[in-house]
């Protein structure tokens, strides 16, 4: 079974910086694993565990330094990493990105069973790319996946959570999962763990790899971009309670002429 779990790196700080297109810029900002792509990682290696031969492969794009999510990555149990770096992919939307990393599925692992990706990325959380991944394979997707209950060749069922409650759902594979943070904590890294990912080098694949173009990739290949962006301020006041609240709320109506006397 081939699995491929698209993580990304994201900034770790609300200090951010735009660029005059309004992109974020993330030239000198700390950046870590997207939380929920650390599960994507998580239930990925769940279902490697309930297979002799099953693999995973780790695809991000970004810069250099998204290498090290990557390293991540490896060092949690995947047993590929590919990082699709150009400079000719800065600035491209999620219709952009999707297309980048279907072309590099479809090119570099041609023989996928399951793709997870997070349900969203804390610096964007537009939960656009992995339908966008979908809608460029022909394949279907389910988001809003709480837990993966079994996947192998032919068939995943899934636990997806809605605004009413929960849907068990079965789907055919090859499909795209994307998953939601879950509530259990990561198990620790260990030195040794790394020390046996250091013999799995990253792949480095650029535009031309992929037989990409400038006009469909990038800024170029965007139909979307960010218009606006601002840090939101709270201006409202707070007020802590001490007495019964009840009491506090039905004296606050009858200020304001809201409460029936």
């Amino acid at each position: 079974m081939q699995i491929v779990v698209c993580i990304k790196q994201v900034p770790d700080t609300n200090n951010v910086k735009w660029s005059k297109e309004n992109n974020l810029l993330r030239e000198g900002m700390i950046s870590i694993l997207n939380p929920c792509d650390d599960y994507a990682i998580k239930r990925a290696l769940e279902i490697k565990k309930k297979f002799k031969n099953a693999k995973v492969c780790a695809i991000s794009m970004g810069p250099k330094q998204a290498k090290s999510v990557l390293e991540y990555a490896l060092a949690r149990g995947c047993d590929r990493a590919i990082l699709l770096c150009d400079k000719a992919f800065a600035g491209s939307d999620t219709l952009s990105t999707g297309k980048i990393l279907s072309c590099a599925i479809k090119k570099l692992v041609p023989d996928y069973n399951l793709i997870i990706c997070g349900q969203y990325a804390q610096d964007g959380d537009t939960a656009q790319t992995g339908p966008t991944i979908a809608g460029f394979l022909d394949i279907a997707v389910v988001s809003n996946v709480d837990e993966i209950i079994n996947s192998d060749i032919q068939l995943s069922i899934l636990k997806q959570k809605i605004k009413e409650g929960i849907n068990i759902l079965e789907v055919k594979n090859p499909c795209v999962v994307c998953t939601l943070k879950g509530k259990e904590a990561q198990e620790g890294l260990y030195v040794k763990d790394y020390m046996r990912a250091q013999d799995i080098k990253t792949e480095i694949i650029s535009a031309k790899d992929l037989g990409l173009q400038q006009s469909e990739i990038g800024i170029s290949g965007s139909p979307t971009f960010v218009s606006r962006a601002f840090r939101l301020e709270h201006t409202r006041q707070t007020k802590t309670v001490d007495k019964n609240p009840a009491d506090f709320l039905s004296g606050i109506l009858e200020k304001e002429g809201s409460f029936a006397k």
